[in-house]
């Protein structure tokens, strides 16, 4: 048990490590494709979009806008574009701007279409998504790899495309309307730069002794399996490329064939290729050594340390280093391009000035609450904050004071709190409602059906406004100014709102006491654990007003929240707090007779209801993402997840067509590794995530891989619909015929099975 403790502390305070589902990726503006260096634009695998359609899309329709954007002819012995690399985004890319007249180059440090260059032979490329249209003018429909790569270079032939091959880049200098790149065999003058870089170039190498003594027997890439028979092969890495080689060349029969890995456990591969190779090693057709790792590599054989620490000397031939490839960090740090989410001096400024300026809105909010309103309490004069807070809140009322007799208006003018309070729950629903549209419209334009999302919106949006009206209006008129603001307990149930059971006194009316303590009770009691076995935390998503400011004004940043084993680890604050509400709700009730004129419910108020709930996790809206608070610290959001852990019924499935893009787990707002799930098809819920069922990363997929799903296996919701096509035959929408083998996911190429890429 202590062992256990001990190691879920590391845990909480270890290095970040790598992991497949995050990519360390250049900072690129979504929607412009522009990183943070002004006029050098990234698209494809260098930009994070996956599939080769999608690549195609992504170059066409950035050098369309960017060919807009220029106008007027370049300048003397200057480029409108030098394009870096000719993957499907680069190609696509270097088409649109041949088209467009554009005065450009193209340059590839390898060859045309290098990716699928390095492919195994016969690998058949799938034009996912189905439903996509290829915009570009470059040919693509399902093919080997061999149809597509001749294709495209007749493509460049007939159109005489300005394409230089085993040309890199060296570095690129100047700035926006007058860049200078300088590659290896000469130097260009530009206006634009497109960096359509990708990985394959870039091979991880093991660094040990004679890896470049035995430079000849070593490769990164499987190109033919036939090319490799009666051999002694070692496969070094564990992922999905090292696990296909396995395969294909285990499977002849005639190689002797040894998989080795740094891993514990196979986590990087997809479900299938796991099982496949676990059926040879069965079959003893191959060899796994697991938590292993090569010490050296001679002529003839390779020595390898194993689990234990002893050392082993196999037979061998050849040796596969497929151990991943890294995009050229060095070259981006030279250009100055950063890497998405790091820190630099100006982003610290704006942290520091979001959290000024946060802490003030809040402070001031709270003039005349102690020490929440430090230093403004002391800066300030009363009758001064007064006046200037009445005069705000006259205007701000004024579309509503009709309706109100001039005694109440008097009764409003003379309480504080009630001003205070109008004021910012108005401005949080006016922010709700602006960035509300604009987040639905995003998400919108990404879903395949789009009623889950226009549903989630609406609903989250429409509980904000009835909720501000209700509380600020209809309340005011039926309970007067002194309990108006009790309705918000009806909204946001315990222990997200205490008060619906705090500061009650004899003389406060019966009936009001009733109503609300009453109602209060059935939120937290009946309706959260019905609302939990039903729909999970969906209540986090679609009703919630703490998280609808997250889903809203924050989701522009949901891409940046804390991902990886680390930041899942710090989960369990939730919990604590939960239990320090209870603790805080009893002895208040109990103990004070619902007074909170005491130290036990000021310290949980400034420390939770002060900074946890409002300063810190909106000043880190634009560095975190939208749900720190949500994610970590909201006690109801334990307490609906503990509910929905021991019962829930909701849960997101997966198929067998994931092809590990990460899309789905960049876009999680609140740190579920998506993709380590939907690879395996493993499902989903508040039993092993944090997941509140936003469907994002449904939306986000391109392949149509996750869907919702009842623990009875019943699909729900719009999103499920249509998850049910297959890889029979010829594919809807597509002209080129999948041979029958590749149903299963392999084909057969000579005498071996392939796996299929998509």
């Amino acid at each position: 048990m202590l062992a256990q403790a001990a190691q879920k502390i590391r845990r909480l305070v270890v290095p970040k490590r790598s992991e497949p589902s995050y990519p360390a990726l250049p900072e690129v503006d979504e929607g412009s494709g522009e990183t943070n260096v002004p006029g050098i634009y990234a698209a494809g695998e260098l930009a994070g979009t996956p599939l080769v359609k999608l690549g195609l899309n992504a170059g066409h329709d950035l050098v369309t806008r960017l060919a807009a954007e220029l106008g007027d002819a370049a300048g003397e012995d200057q480029l409108d574009l030098v394009i870096v690399g000719s993957g499907s985004s680069g190609f696509a890319a270097t088409l649109a701007a041949h088209e467009l007249g554009l005065s450009y180059v193209t340059l590839e440090a390898a060859a045309l279409a290098n990716t699928f260059v390095t492919m195994m032979k016969g690998k058949w490329l799938f034009a996912e998504p189905e439903d996509v249209e290829n915009r570009s003018h470059a040919w693509f429909e399902e093919c080997t790899k061999e149809d597509l790569l001749d294709n495209w270079r007749q493509t460049m032939r007939d159109q005489q495309l300005m394409i230089q091959e085993q040309e890199k880049v060296l570095d690129i200098t100047g700035g926006k309307d007058d860049f200078v790149v300088k590659s290896d065999s000469g130097t260009y003058r530009c206006r634009r730069v497109l960096l359509c870089l990708g990985k394959a170039g870039n091979p991880r190498k093991l660094g040990v002794p004679g890896e470049k003594e035995q430079a000849a027997k070593v490769h990164h890439r499987l190109l033919d399996p036939d090319d490799f028979d009666d051999q002694d092969i070692l496969i070094v890495g564990a992922g999905d490329v090292a696990c296909e080689a396995a395969i294909a060349l285990a499977d002849k029969g005639t190689n002797r064939v040894t998989l080795s890995a740094i891993d514990k456990e196979f986590v990087f591969p997809k479900k299938r290729n796991i099982d496949a190779v676990r059926r040879l090693e069965a079959d003893d057709k191959l060899t796994i050594l697991l938590e292993s790792s090569v010490q050296s590599i001679a002529a003839e054989e390779v020595e390898i340390e194993l689990a234990g620490g002893e050392t082993q000397k196999i037979d061998n031939s050849v040796v596969f280093e497929m151990i991943g490839a890294e995009l050229p960090l060095p070259f981006l740090k030279k250009v100055g391009i950063r890497l998405a989410g790091s820190w630099y001096g100006k982003r610290w400024a704006f942290l520091l000035t979001s959290f000024a300026f946060v802490y003030s809105l809040y402070a001031l909010k709270s003039y005349g609450k102690g020490m929440v309103a430090w230093p403004f309490q002391g800066w300030i004069a009363a009758e001064t904050y007064d006046l200037w807070l009445g005069k705000l809140f006259s205007v701000a009322f004024a579309p509503f004071a009709w309706l109100f007799s001039a005694e109440a208006i008097g009764d409003m003018m003379a309480d504080r709190g009630y001003q205070q309070g109008y004021l910012y729950s108005l401005l949080y629903t006016v922010l709700m409602l602006g960035f509300g549209y604009e987040a639905l419209m995003r998400w919108r334009s990404k879903a395949k059906h789009k009623s889950y999302q226009t549903w989630r919106y609406t609903t989250l949006i429409a509980f904000q406004v009835v909720f501000f009206l209700v509380v600020n209006v209809i309340a005011v008129q039926a309970l007067t100014v002194k309990y108006a603001w009790r309705a918000w307990g009806l909204y946001q149930p315990f222990p997200l709102f205490f008060n619906t059971f705090f500061w009650w006194y004899p003389s406060d009316p019966t009936w009001i006491v009733y109503t609300f303590v009453i109602a209060g009770a059935l939120g937290s009691l009946v309706a959260i654990p019905i609302l939990s076995r039903n729909h999970g935390k969906r209540f986090c998503t679609w009703v919630c007003g703490c998280g609808g400011l997250a889903e809203t004004l924050g989701d522009r940043w949901r891409h940046l929240s804390p991902k990886g084993e680390r930041s899942r680890s710090w989960e369990f604050q939730g919990v604590l707090i939960l239990l320090a509400s209870v603790m805080v709700g009893v002895v208040v009730i109990g103990m004070f007779k619902t007074d909170g004129n005491n130290a036990w419910w000021r310290s949980y108020n400034y420390l939770v209801d002060f900074w946890l709930v409002a300063v810190i996790p909106i000043t880190l809206y634009p560095f975190f993402g939208g749900k720190v608070w949500c994610r970590y610290w909201c006690p109801l959001a334990a307490y609906n997840g503990l509910l929905s852990k021991w019962y829930g019924r909701l849960k997101i499935v997966s198929n067998d067509k994931c092809i590990t893009c990460t899309e789905c787990s960049k876009y999680c707002q609140v740190g579920v590794d998506v993709m380590a799930f939907a690879k395996n098809q493993q499902p989903f819920d508040n039993s092993n995530t944090a997941c509140i069922h936003c469907g994002i990363c449904i939306d986000v997929c391109p392949m149509d891989v996750l869907s919702f799903e009842t623990s009875d296996g019943r699909a729900v919701d719009l999103i499920a619909e249509g998850r049910s096509s297959g890889l029979d035959g010829k594919r809807q929408g597509h002209g080129a015929a999948v041979p029958a083998a590749a149903r299963g996911l392999v084909t057969t190429i000579g005498k071996h099975r392939v796996p299929v890429v998509q």
